[in-house]
């Protein structure tokens, strides 16, 4: 897929699609984009269009002998969705591209452009994204349909917000990276090609970059992460990246992602149903991963560490066991009483880990808990954490982002559930309020710091229609992350 974002005139002899934006009854605008392209006023009103979301509408116009094709979209009332109407309509233009072999389109009109515009394109972009590297005849990806190149040209009216879309593109880009990322089988994403991954995309945008193997995890006392990679022929890796672009010395913001290439839940296993999706169980670590792009082509005043623990999670005769008890780096014990709770033992060793560079925040993001989607349903992440100020960032970057999350509580009756009579804590607390009893485990490996805590086992993927989230991995959190640190002030 190559969607380019162009300003000025289209190229010479390109036959392009004019494009128009309006809010729900906006009959003003209508009318003005019919005087501009010499149609009746009256035919979008003849055919029912009215700006309501996702609705579209195309035609054609005849002036000079020449045929002229335009596709109007509505973007809703903004009191009521808000940018994200304006995303939505770029992933249908998109799906209109792809359908009608479009390769140029102009946008003439978008209302109120500081708030619409950006979300647009990204809609555009991230609506046009298919995932078919593994289809020997490209014609048979999912949808049957695939934009090879698409050029969108913006109007001159348009160029004071360049540095925006440019801004938006680079994000909208890194989310493409990481649905390809968390799409990838695990027969070729295992933690070594993800290190792989990792390693050529740092050194792309020169970004140091450290990988740590089975050697180093054991001395550094990782008890609880080689303790989940033991039963996969597949060893573990701890893939960790820093990005210096704040003053010599200043505390970083560290972001941490669940990194588990393949999750069949171990010894506890899995039926088989809830195990074809688990490939997606890198999806946190894909996000942090992905921020590299962000950082590199933006490069931020700020200082950013990444940590990502990839291991596979599989039954063997060495497998983890129920009861098994580990050890964590900072010398705690943990009885495991569910193997298939793997994710919040790698995500504890990563998270001591974290500290040792005394970090101004930690956030961590995973595909953590089955249990947020009972809780939240699939509209939001769950956050929790420790520290009212980064929660509120979160839950205003994903206000901003349509990334939503939404915050659970953490108080001292959850720690009841993990409490165990063989070890200092167990890997699980029951059903009840499993969402949060996992993530008052996190939080017992954060010493003092600002933390949070995203799980996005809801958000991950996208099994239905949406206009801008094909089928398949939906990259939640990039665009949030991204935001965050890109706003990040303090």
């Amino acid at each position: 897929m190559k969607i380019e974002i162009k300003f000025g005139p289209r190229a010479k002899g390109e036959d392009a699609v004019k494009v128009f934006l309006f809010g729900e009854g906006d009959s003003r605008s209508i009318e003005a984009a019919a005087a501009r392209s010499g149609i009746s006023k009256f035919l979008a009103k003849k055919h029912g269009f009215t700006g309501r979301r996702d609705e579209a509408f195309e035609f054609y116009s005849q002036a000079n002998n020449q045929s002229t094709r335009h596709i109007l979209l509505g973007i809703g009332n903004h009191s009521n969705g808000g940018p994200d109407n304006a995303r939505r309509a770029g992933g249908i233009l998109a799906g209109i591209a792809a359908k009608r072999n479009i390769v140029a389109t102009i946008l003439q009109d978008c209302p109120e452009p500081s708030k619409n515009l950006t979300p647009f394109l990204e809609g555009v972009i991230l609506g046009g994204y298919r995932f078919d590297r593994f289809k020997s005849r490209k014609s048979d990806s999912p949808d049957k349909q695939k934009i090879k190149k698409l050029s969108l040209y913006l109007s001159d009216e348009f160029k004071t917000y360049k540095k925006a879309v440019e801004r938006s593109v680079v994000i909208t880009e890194a989310a493409c990276f990481a649905r390809d990322l968390i799409n990838t089988p695990a027969n070729y994403l295992t933690p070594t090609s993800y290190a792989r991954e990792a390693a050529a995309l740092a050194r792309k945008y020169r970004i140091k970059t450290k990988i740590y193997g089975p050697g180093e995890l054991a001395r550094m006392k990782m008890g609880l992460m080689l303790g989940v990679a033991r039963g996969s022929e597949q060893p573990p890796r701890l893939i960790t990246w820093e990005y210096n672009g704040g003053r010599r010395g200043e505390p970083p913001v560290v972001l941490v992602g669940k990194g588990v290439t393949f999750d069949t839940g171990g010894i506890s296993l899995k039926p088989n149903d809830g195990m074809v999706d688990m490939k997606n169980d890198m999806a946190g670590s894909a996000t942090v991963i992905a921020q590299m792009i962000v950082l590199g082509r933006l490069k931020p005043r700020l200082n950013v560490i990444g940590i990502v623990p990839a291991v596979e999670n599989m039954p063997s005769g060495k497998a983890l066991k129920p009861s098994d008890i580990l050890t964590a780096s900072d010398g705690q014990t943990v009885e495991v009483l569910n193997t298939d709770a793997e994710g919040r033992l790698i995500l504890a060793d990563a998270l001591c880990f974290a500290q040792r560079f005394k970090p101004k925040a930690i956030i961590d993001i995973a595909t953590l808990t089955g249990a947020v989607k009972i809780a939240l349903g699939t509209a939001t992440a769950g956050i929790i954490g420790n520290d009212d100020e980064l929660l509120k960032r979160l839950f205003d970057c994903g206000q901003a982002t349509a990334e939503k999350t939404w915050q659970l509580p953490l108080w001292p009756e959850y720690y009841e559930q993990i409490k165990s009579d063989m070890a200092d804590m167990k890997n699980v607390g029951g059903r009840p309020g499993g969402a949060i009893t996992a993530a008052a485990f996190l939080s017992k490996f954060v010493k003092k710091v600002p933390w949070a805590h995203i799980d996005i086992a809801a958000v991950d993927n996208q099994e239905g229609s949406h206009p801008y989230q094909p089928k398949g991995a939906t990259g939640f959190g990039v665009r949030l992350l991204a935001e965050m640190l890109l706003g990040w002030k303090g």
